[in-house]
């Protein structure tokens, strides 16, 4: 294939994942983050460095990218809430620059801004489209649509172009953290010690779309094969299936083959949101399948929990 693709935040749970599937689809692979990768023989080249200091006419030189997985940035609600300034400053101020160079030096490139389903908060309704309204109730989700505000209209003032993912719950095999990790870890932990129980936040009715990270690195790699009709796309990147915290949790130990129960103490943690589910017509337009269900990933999950 031969085509190089830039990866920011590339040594994260969702960069190494992207960087292991298209390495096998044939990609040549620029990354950079702030920590050094933990698979090297992935990746062409390689800056261990902020978005905001790389230099990219050196890292990119003589390169001419064929797209940009956008991935730098906070991942996590509960240190946006607690640190809201330093989730804007991983986030905006890169994605900026990014954005810049892109339109100086790369402008056949497509940009891809890994977002989140935070942009949404609470819907009223379910299933949640491309166009229902953004209502963050997060720092995290607040920054998230503030990257998109400002690649839209980057998009529309300039012809930069943009591809935003919003993204649901994703999980998989290196993800140490966030409801699946956290219930495996917690789980074999109280086994281990002859407990019978674990509590976790909230009452077990939230809900939310899981996807596997396979599928998520799969879909990806549809949409940028696939011809960009316009400079501006938003796709929500999900299965479409709404699964209970509850439902999820318990199907969890059930794979772990252990034998612990799952309370819930009412609180649900400031920023989370109550109910998700996706439309997912658009990627389904596509030619996107997702392979994986839910109880096939959770299965993967315990495998690779029980080794942690």
């Amino acid at each position: 294939m031969n085509k190089t693709v830039l990866i920011t935040g590339a040594s994260g749970f969702l960069g190494t994942w992207v960087a292991e599937v298209f390495t096998r689809k044939g990609y040549k692979l620029i990354g950079i983050d702030l920590r050094a990768p933990d698979k090297p023989q992935l990746w062409d080249r390689f800056a261990t460095s902020s978005l905001e200091s790389v230099d990219l006419d050196h890292l990119l030189m003589d390169c001419q990218l064929f797209a940009v997985c956008h991935l730098a940035g906070g991942a996590s609600v509960a240190s946006s809430v607690n640190d809201p300034f330093g989730d804007f400053s991983s986030l905006l101020p890169g994605t900026v620059r990014l954005a810049i160079y892109l339109m100086r030096a790369q402008p056949k490139a497509r940009l891809v801004l890994f977002s989140s389903a935070a942009v949404y908060g609470n819907p009223q309704q379910l299933p949640i489209t491309e166009t229902t309204p953004i209502l963050p109730i997060s720092p995290y989700g607040i920054h998230k649509a503030g990257a998109e505000f400002l690649l839209e209209n980057y998009s529309r003032a300039f012809g930069l172009n943009v591809t935003i993912f919003r993204i649901f719950s994703v999980y998989g095999p290196g993800l140490r953290k966030q409801l699946i990790y956290d219930v495996s870890q917690r789980a074999l932990k109280a086994s281990a010690e002859g407990k019978s129980e674990i509590m976790l936040f909230g009452t077990g009715n939230e809900s939310r779309d899981f996807i596997y990270v396979e599928d998520l690195c799969e879909a990806t790699h549809i949409l940028l094969e696939s011809e960009s009709k316009t400079n501006f796309s938003v796709y929500n990147m999900a299965s479409g299936i709404e699964s209970t915290v509850a439902d999820v949790a318990n199907n969890l130990i059930r794979h772990l083959n252990i034998d612990i129960k799952i309370k819930f103490n009412g609180e649900v943690p400031k920023g989370d949101p109550i109910n998700w589910r996706a439309d997912i017509t658009k990627l389904f337009e596509l030619g996107f399948t997702p392979k994986y269900t839910i109880d096939k990933g959770l299965e993967k999950i315990a495998d690779w929990a029980k080794m942690e």
